[in-house]
């Protein structure tokens, strides 16, 4: 994807996005599917857009066992300052689903004004503020997920949610029915027998990935 497109750089010209990347000290950077991209545990001062792939934000429990906290598409943003986690961050990983390309920037320089005086930066600025904004949103709409008492009121408020942004009762599932149950936190064959009794109640129509509210 071009820079101009990303909701970072919203607002701001293509060679001005370009004349401020090496203020921000940007690394490109390609990935295989199933490499770990960024780890919350090592510190790191970066954020990161996806240019181009699907990754799933990751947290390992002692057990083995995981959970997805986010998925990204192209264009996802992540990394230093970008991410709202209240649990401990030691097992956070940002694990890509298939091959990913990825801007690399310094949270740092991209928070505060550059030696170079780029015009622009203040664009960023609010920008950043403007994907927090929106970030807290989306950790909210997941909490109103999890919290709900029985498997099939998570998946119909999940699916109520991904309703509202398509703007339609039919829509795609981001995940595989495995990753599913894992952003869920529910087990994967009691979630799948859920889901045929939806089918069978009448409330929602399902070929794979696509789905849609009755």
């Amino acid at each position: 994807m071009r820079l101009e497109e990303n909701r970072l750089f919203a607002g701001i010209a293509p060679e001005q996005a370009e004349q401020m990347l090496p203020c921000l000290e940007a690394r490109r950077r390609e990935y295989p599917a199933g490499r770990t991209m960024y780890s919350y545990s090592d510190g790191q001062a970066s954020a990161a857009i996806l240019l181009s792939g699907n990754a799933s934000v990751v947290r390992y429990e002692a057990s083995g066992s995981r959970t997805i906290l986010e998925s990204l598409g192209e264009g996802g943003i992540f990394g230093a300052g970008l991410d709202f986690h209240t649990e401990s961050l030691g097992a956070v990983h940002v694990v890509c689903d298939g091959p990913c390309q990825v801007l690399f920037l310094n949270y740092e320089k991209m928070i505060r004004p550059c030696r170079c005086a780029c015009p622009r930066h203040l664009d960023l600025v609010q920008n950043i503020l403007s994907i927090l904004s929106r970030k807290s949103r989306l950790l909210s709409e997941r909490v109103e997920v999890l919290s709900q008492r029985s498997i099939r009121d998570k998946l119909m408020c999940y699916f109520a949610q991904l309703s509202a942004r398509a703007g339609s009762p039919a829509f795609t599932l981001p995940f595989s029915m495995m990753d599913l149950a894992d952003f869920l936190s529910v087990n994967r064959s009691a979630m799948v027998r859920e889901l045929k009794s939806m089918r069978e109640d009448g409330l929602i129509a399902m070929t794979k990935r696509e789905v849609t509210l009755l």
